[in-house]
């Protein structure tokens, strides 16, 4: 049994977490407990539940399209520095046989380096191309779930989310039959009505990708996806808080108006997140990355490089977050909906862990009980 002993404070008061196995065993004052042989982790930050990211494509050069499990372990090591502990490994619209090569890549049960993956987020191909955002249009398809189960086989059942256009033609058979499956239906890249985004909850979908991007606008007489997100709390909202993505007086809008048990921070990150400004190549295409941005040679915003840490510092920074609020944006949402014990910092819980100084920089993270990142 591997025995590891974490210091640091939980709400300003300090404690040790006794870890076994990777399992969180007992929490408190342990400071006059023989801890012989075990492995002692001393933070002086507060500890917090590791963020979980379910939309994240790529960071520190590597991207989940690559189709290697090098690259899926660049992804994870990379986001770990930034305070994610778990992950989805998220797609792009691509040929078949390119996600064919992604998801038969993917071993099940391996033990990464750095975050863990919690399996795949397919964005694409299911979406409407009136709403493509920077997904390549020429490869987007009718929602087909024939083609679903093909890679869920493939992968050996990895796919934990997916993004669907519930407006397009098949999309209730596939809503239906992924909802049915425990797979999360998300709705996104997509021009719902109201009335279509709804008719989408009704046959299963649970959340809506990436709140106001690439998705029917709210009018006041047309709320469209995003109306009816912010207005139907049987969703969570994902939300990209780069500054840049959606402007941050719509953030806080978008958090008063679902409250905190309904919002999801994601990262959207692309390969050019942690790397430095540049030129990069992202699948087939040309991106750009400065100022924070990374665009197609249109101007299109092309995913992010936000990274969980950033995005708290910026909803902090304009105040549509109080710290004690963090932890549930960042990790709780997330294991409620993918209905995992993870995102609490409690006995039997798995021990994925971070602590933050008082700038909420990441000093360390915990997967598992293991130290991966050290400032």
């Amino acid at each position: 049994m591997e025995t590891t002993i974490i210091s640091g404070s939980i709400n300003g008061v300090q404690v040790q977490i006794k870890v076994e196995d990777g399992m969180i065993q007992q929490i408190g004052d342990l400071a006059k407990t023989d801890f012989t042989g075990a492995t002692l982790i001393q933070t002086d930050g507060e500890i917090l539940p590791g963020f979980i990211d379910v939309h994240v494509h790529g960071g520190g050069g590597a991207e989940v399209m690559e189709g290697t499990e090098e690259a899926f372990e660049q992804v994870c090591t990379t986001h770990a520095k930034h305070g994610t502990t778990g992950l989805l490994l998220t797609t792009v619209t691509s040929p078949a046989a390119e996600l064919d090569k992604v998801f038969s890549a993917y071993q099940k049960g391996r033990v990464r380096n750095g975050a863990e993956v919690l399996g795949f987020h397919l964005e694409g191909p299911f979406i409407n191309p009136e709403k493509p955002g920077a997904q390549p249009k020429e490869h987007i398809i009718l929602p087909n779930t024939d083609l679903f189960k093909h890679w869920q086989s493939l992968c050996g059942g990895a796919i934990r989310y997916v993004t669907v256009a519930p407006e397009m033609e098949h999309a209730e058979s596939l809503i239906r039959w992924a909802a049915n499956e425990g797979v999360i239906v998300s709705m996104g890249h997509c021009n719902a009505t109201a009335e279509e985004a709804a008719q989408g909850i009704e046959w299963g979908a649970k959340s809506t990708t990436h709140l106001f991007n690439a998705m029917s606008s709210a009018h006041h007489r047309k709320p469209g996806l995003a109306g009816t997100s912010l207005g139907d709390n049987r969703i969570m909202a994902e939300l990209i808080a780069d500054l840049i993505h959606v402007h941050p007086l719509m953030l806080t809008a978008a958090i008063r108006a679902k409250g905190l048990h309904r919002i999801m921070l994601i990262t959207d990150a692309v390969h050019a997140a942690d790397m430095p400004e540049g030129e990069y190549v992202w699948g087939n295409r040309t991106v750009q990355l400065r100022d924070g941005a990374v665009r197609l040679p249109d101007g299109t915003l092309a995913g992010s490089t936000l990274t969980l840490d950033r995005a708290v510092h910026n909803l902090l920074s304009i105040h549509a977050l109080e710290p004690a609020d963090v932890p549930q944006v960042t990790s709780g949402n997330q294991s409620e909906l993918l209905g995992l014990p993870h995102g609490r910092i409690a006995v039997g819980a798995p021990a994925n862990l971070i602590a933050v100084n008082q700038s909420w920089e990441v000093t360390h993270t915990v997967v598992r009980g293991k130290l991966v990142y050290r400032s």
